[in-house]
């Protein structure tokens, strides 16, 4: 057996402990899978309770509560906590921040795939378990939601160093692009889907959108549908107080059965045309009782009056009707047909216990900052839905972009849905704004 000789030990020696090979043992050892570190980075931050969630596939991801102050200019008003999703892909991958309008949503965005992000879905302060206790009113603003988002933006960004980008639909495309305007500097680009920005409380310009809308046959089968529900009063309002009562719902909070029956046909021509729907499924003037109940049980129609959706929608409606705007309706245009709501009453059902006024001061700075200092922001619009006609005004701003979809609604004004062109084109100019230094 041959003997390794002197000059041989000490090489092999030299070469075990040399700093190359300790370097690669060691990162052997501090090399940990990325749920492991993230789970670790998450316990040292403060203000943070998570609990990581199952997943078959082999995603890695949290539901975290991020401690917010109530009031952000006053630490002494108190705090709260907010519910907030992450679903992680990367420590060195960008993130996708969602602001929602409403509840909390796990379902993954399109951008997720199409970005290769990290995704973090925040739900607004006052929709469920993220309200203050005790839920005082006045700190629901749009001020005081920007300022939970830039400090979830602060506390997450000590994990994730990469670019941010912001994103939101409906009442979330409005929210992400308040914040945007609040803290320019916290994302590199903004996706707004189909955010709405009314010009006050009652926004005019919706009236001529709904009188001119679609084709003559198919405003002519709308009104016609609206005329036979208030005709059929008399025999509709004991059927829907028997379908309210099988489902154990109410309607007292907007006047019982005959108001929320009224205002389902006021509600009706706006939801058409958000929703996408087809007019030669409505209804037509020789429809019997029978038909008309059929169809706004079966499309769910009526889910909007329930008294629980407007309880679960009252921080919705408040926010509308003290700051960003909102709509109306036209009851005179039904003459004696509509009895219980006068003029033009707001669409804003809220019912809670405050008096409400409108600040027109905010809507009026987003108006100017979009057509002047905004940037990096492209908003995307159905050319169908009726919210479209309060889109983003943008001048000559050529630092934000607008894409508004022919054919498409509130509900699929998206990129996987327009064609493979459009969206390249979309992407690029995202991506461009994300490699900006």
């Amino acid at each position: 057996m041959l003997k390794p000789t002197l000059v041989v030990l000490v090489t092999l020696l030299a070469q075990q402990f040399s700093p190359l090979c300790l370097a690669q043992d060691e990162s052997k050892e501090t090399k940990k899978p990325d749920a492991e570190q993230l789970r670790e980075l998450l316990f040292d931050l403060s203000d943070i309770r998570f609990k990581e969630l199952s997943d078959d596939d082999g995603n890695i991801r949290f539901l975290l509560d991020v401690k917010q102050l109530t009031d952000h200019d006053n630490e002494d008003v108190g705090s709260f906590y907010q519910r907030v999703y992450l679903h992680h892909r990367g420590f060195d991958k960008p993130v996708l921040i969602n602001t929602n309008g409403y509840n909390l949503s796990q379902g993954k965005h399109e951008l997720v795939d199409l970005l290769d992000a990290n995704y973090i879905s925040v739900e607004h302060r006052y929709f469920g378990p993220s309200t203050p206790k005790p839920r005082e009113w006045k700190y629901l603003t749009i001020q005081q939601a920007a300022g939970d988002y830039h400090n979830i933006r602060k506390v997450l960004g000590r994990i994730y160093k990469g670019k941010w980008v912001s994103t939101g639909i409906s009442k979330g495309g409005e929210t992400c692009t308040y914040y945007r305007h609040f803290y320019p500097d916290d994302v590199v680009a903004t996706v707004p889907y189909v955010a709405p920005f009314p010009n006050g409380f009652k926004d005019q310009r919706f009236y001529k959108f709904l009188d001119t809308a679609g084709s003559q046959e198919c405003r002519d089968r709308i009104h016609q549908f609206q005329l036979s529900v208030l005709k059929h009063k008399d025999e509709l309002v004991p059927r829907m107080k028997y379908y309210l009562k099988g489902r154990g719902a109410s309607v007292d909070l907007i006047g019982g059965p005959e108001a929320a029956l009224e205002l389902f046909v006021m509600e009706f021509p706006f939801a058409f045309w958000q929703g996408g729907k087809k007019w030669e499924d409505v209804p037509d003037s020789e429809a019997s009782v029978d038909d008309l109940i059929d169809y706004f049980i079966a499309n769910r129609e009526l889910w909007y009056i329930l008294d629980k959706s407007t309880k679960n929608l009252a921080a919705h409606y408040y926010q509308h009707a003290t700051q960003l705007g909102y709509y109306a309706y036209r009851a005179e245009k039904f003459g004696d047909l509509i009895e219980k709501w006068d003029g033009e009453p707001s669409a804003c059902l809220f019912r809670e216990d405050e008096e409400l006024t409108f600040d027109p001061a905010t809507i009026g700075k987003m108006a100017e900052w979009l057509k002047t200092d905004a940037e990096d922001i492209v908003f995307l619009y159905g050319g169908l839905d009726t919210w479209t006609v309060a889109q983003a005004r943008l001048g000559t701003n050529k630092k934000v972009s607008k894409y508004v979809f022919d054919g498409k609604h509130h509900g699929n004004a998206r990129l996987s849905d327009v064609d493979e062109k459009l969206r390249k084109e979309i992407l690029k100019k995202l991506k461009a704004m994300m490699n900006n230094p």
